[in-house]
């Protein structure tokens, strides 16, 4: 006889007791997920910290000459940005109602392409021997290099009215590249994005730092100029050039063409250095460079601004860089001075083609060149 009708016997479990008992995590498991945890934690703060710091330059908005009405220059020297047409809604003072007009503003700086002004010293520190603007597009990771001679002639109240003495007549240092760079933006028609001042001792070392960089010289170089205590004796060929014969390579000037076969050598060499210094074998060498950009570079590009354009020049194909030296003549003397006059139609096609930052054309009315003819 049956007392309770359950088949497993005289006793049958409440609900309550059939229900799962819970298991405990052993001290591994919670070691493990305690550890998980705190990784996700690391993992997301190191997220969020390298996405703060590794960013590009912010985008410098062009803004017209507050003394001088759009289309117009003022009597002083100023960059003066290409413009567009925008339609505003305005109060018609008469009606009082609204009314659409056109209005004239500075064109918009595109997205995603920087200009970044590099020069270097010369063994006296007060001169710019190198005057380089790079470009970089990171929308199609192109790359261009546009070299301005350092005899380029200009306007302003200097001694040497030639660009490389915008430096030194500003007192050097940060003073010095900011007015070398304002120089340049009314030259030619634009704002650079940032600039890297690079010490005559720091490219010596810079090249050292990679075990030297091969190198084709192009003829025979020689050159001795004891008061500057410079001493340049390279043979033509292909070769590996440590940082003294380097700094002879980009400094020599006796080549047929002077001052533009210079700057032509100069932006060879400049593309082979950095597709080396962009290899794997120099990543490891990373630290020394920080240090000796820190102690030997002016800039004001933050080190986070570095490594974002590191890690988008490693995208891009040096092969495919496109050169060019801005056009001009020689023989346009100024103080008894041989200055280099540049021409400015032939500079706005190769800087409107290559390195407009804006969504307008540069056109004469946005630069201030002057041109040989100026000198009667």
């Amino acid at each position: 006889m049956k007392l309770y009708g359950n088949r497993g016997g005289a006793y049958a479990p409440s609900p309550r007791d059939r229900r799962p008992r819970k298991r405990r995590l052993s001290g591994v498991q919670r070691g493990s997920l305690l550890l998980l945890a705190s990784l996700s934690i690391l993992v997301g703060t190191v997220a969020a910290i390298y996405r703060d710091f590794v960013k590009p330059v912010q985008l410098k908005t062009p803004q017209l000459p507050p003394s001088a009405d759009v289309g117009e220059k003022s009597d002083t020297s100023s960059f003066t940005p290409p413009t567009t047409i925008e339609i505003e809604t305005e109060i018609d003072a008469s009606t009082g109602q609204e009314v659409e007009v056109e209005v004239e503003v500075p064109a918009s700086h595109k997205e995603g392409f920087y200009n970044i002004l590099i020069c270097g010293t010369d063994d006296s520190g007060s001169c710019t021997d190198t005057i380089m603007i790079a470009r970089l597009d990171v929308n199609d990771h192109s790359l261009a290099l546009l070299s301005v001679p350092r005899d380029t002639l200009i306007y302003g109240n200097y001694t040497i009215p030639k660009i490389n003495s915008v430096y030194g007549a500003a007192g050097g240092g940060a003073e010095g590249v900011e007015a070398l760079a304002a120089k340049l933006a009314e030259t030619l028609g634009f704002q650079v994005d940032g600039y890297v001042l690079v010490k005559l001792e720091a490219f010596i070392e810079l090249v050292d730092l990679v075990d030297g960089v091969e190198f084709d010289v192009p003829e025979r170089l020689y050159y001795a100029d004891p008061t500057q205590d410079l001493y340049i004796d390279l043979q033509p060929g292909p070769q590996t050039l440590n940082g003294i014969q380097a700094m002879g390579l980009v400094r020599y000037r006796g080549y047929d063409m002077a001052d533009i076969a210079r700057t032509g050598v100069q932006q060879d060499f400049v593309r082979t250095l950095a597709k080396k210094y962009l290899s794997l074998t120099t990543l490891a060498k990373v630290g020394e460079l920080a240090r000796l950009l820190q102690e030997n570079v002016v800039t004001d590009l933050t080190l986070g601004n570095m490594v974002y354009f590191g890690q988008e020049l490693l995208k891009c194909d040096f092969d495919q860089m496109f050169t060019h030296t801005l056009e001009g003549e020689g023989q346009a003397y100024v103080n008894g001075q041989d200055c280099y006059a540049l021409y400015p139609e032939a500079m706005l096609e190769v800087v409107n083609a290559y390195f407009n930052p804006y969504d307008a054309e540069i056109t004469l009315d946005n630069v201030t060149v002057r041109t040989k003819s100026s000198l009667g």
